[in-house]
């Protein structure tokens, strides 16, 4: 059966889509980010046990009379921990009557390949894309995974934040139909010293490239760069962004999907301008490239935002927790959205998500997809907010909630810039950004990471213009799509 050789084959493969998903170096493993928990458990919480929105009825829609049955639920074990899982089983089982057989791993990949080979497949699986194994991405390759349209009616649509499935993640065909549920998110921008720049501060807060550069030339005279990257890698999330800010979702569907006119068009060469006069030593603290490529030179360059010797950087909020150690007391961190190209355009900001989604051939159809539209109701968002970390050595508990795309489920976080950049995001007017770089053929010789976001380091160097680099993208879409993985 072809699944099942496939499957045997996701483990001895590691895919380029898989490997480029996510900010530097962010995304080993699945649940690694714990969704902004690690982040966010530096603030404590406020009380989550209430509704999450004061207009909110309950996701779940599990009918009033029990449903019974039994739900076979594989969940990846991560940095989410396990007792969430246990949690959502039990509210589960209480709301509909079913049973659920619940299977953690730290290794779900390697047992849900012989489970599928053995014809023994779960109804629900959480595992995300992006992972070493390609497991996901290898379903997907195979059409072995359920469209679950259906289950994002209008009024669960309105619930989430805006964007979240509307993206290269969720729908990985570009078909219009949704396959992967995002199950948690986060946030990403510029982050910056909010005690800096602001309203009534020394710097104000740009919303465009054009007044972003303006504060560099500002900023220039008073001997502090505008911009640092902790590594190019950094760079993806702000590409995946600037391409959605540029020609908007429908062109970075496309973009991800190697479309050959995604850098010939005005969108793209936009793209790239700006990415190359961000680069440059005009914007670019003097130390980054050096920091960058040294043995954790990465932290460096992140001091530099905290030390005042450059505005802004791209990150996630993990950022906090990252530099803790060396943060002042009295600083405070801040993060916007990246800027736009035009004032009246909407805001766009690149989220990373978690997925959850049904096996094509899963017995109990009906049931997964009630379990999944359950995922959003009001009592599993107060889980995972209520979400704590032990740890195994003391059994300490400590705050690690899950945030999940539920508009005002971040409201519950107690006021500090990781609600903030939850804030920003489910903001009026913003669209969540998701997905990455659809998976391709293994390319013998290719290195995308080198291509696309090492070169900017030569940008910044001079040893590559904006016009070669243009080129060397174009070129590499075209391998890109000629060895796409459909």
């Amino acid at each position: 059966m072809k699944i099942k050789r496939m499957l045997a084959l996701a483990l001895s493969l590691t895919m380029v889509g898989a490997s480029l998903a996510g900010c530097g170096t962010k995304t080993e493993g699945t649940g690694s980010k714990s969704a902004g928990s690690k982040a966010a458990s530096t603030s404590s919480m406020k009380a989550s046990t209430a509704s999450t929105t004061s207009s909110a009825k309950s996701a779940s829609t599990a009918s009033e009379t029990k449903t019974g049955g039994t739900l076979k639920l594989a969940a990846f074990e991560g940095g989410n921990g396990a007792e969430i899982w246990n949690q959502i089983k039990a509210a589960f089982e209480a709301e509909t009557g079913a049973t659920v057989d619940l299977h953690l791993s730290s290794e779900l990949d390697k047992d849900l390949t012989k489970s599928f080979q053995n014809g023994d497949i779960p109804d629900v699986v959480y595992y995300n894309m992006g992972q070493k194994s390609g497991f996901t991405e290898t379903m997907l390759k195979e059409k072995a995974i359920a469209d679950i349209t259906d289950v994002f009616d209008d009024e669960l649509k309105s619930r989430l934040v805006g964007g979240i499935t509307e993206n290269a993640t969720a729908q990985p065909y570009a078909d219009g139909k949704i396959y992967l549920a995002p199950w948690t998110y986060v946030p990403t921008g510029f982050w910056y010293n909010a005690d800096l720049i602001g309203e009534g501060k020394k710097y104000k807060l740009p919303t465009t490239w054009d007044e972003f550069f303006a504060l560099g030339d500002q900023a220039k005279k008073d001997g502090i760069a505008l911009f640092t990257y902790p590594t190019s890698g950094y760079f993806d999330c702000s590409m995946y962004q600037m391409l959605a800010q540029s020609g908007g979702m429908e062109y970075y569907n496309k973009a991800v999907n190697y479309d050959p006119a995604t850098w010939t068009s005005k969108e793209g060469k936009q793209v790239v301008d700006t990415i190359a006069k961000l680069a440059s030593k005009d914007y670019t603290w003097s130390d980054t490239v050096a920091n960058a490529n040294a043995d954790g030179g990465f932290k460096k360059n992140q001091q530099a935002v905290i030390d005042g010797k450059a505005l802004f950087m791209p990150n996630g909020n993990w950022v906090i927790g990252e530099m803790a150690a060396s943060t002042p007391k009295d600083f405070h961190w801040a993060m916007m959205a990246q800027p736009k190209f035009s004032a009246d355009q909407k805001t766009h900001v690149y989220t990373y998500t978690e997925q959850i989604w049904i096996p094509k051939d899963a017995a109990n159809m009906d049931l997964a997809k009630q379990f999944i539209k359950f995922m959003y109701s009001d009592k599993v968002v107060e889980l995972m907010l209520a979400n704590k970390s032990v740890n195994k050595e003391t059994k300490e508990e400590t705050p690690a909630p899950i945030i999940s795309p539920v508009k005002g489920a971040s409201d519950k976080l107690e006021a500090g810039p990781v609600k903030d950049s939850y804030t920003l995001t489910s903001a009026d007017g913003t669209e969540a950004v998701a997905g990455v770089w659809a998976t391709t053929k293994p390319i013998n010789g290719f290195d995308m990471k080198a291509t696309v976001y090492g070169a900017i380091d030569s940008l910044n160097t001079g040893e590559l213009t904006a016009e070669k680099y243009q080129a060397q993208l174009v070129e590499a879409w075209a391998k890109l799509l000629e060895n796409l993985d459909r």
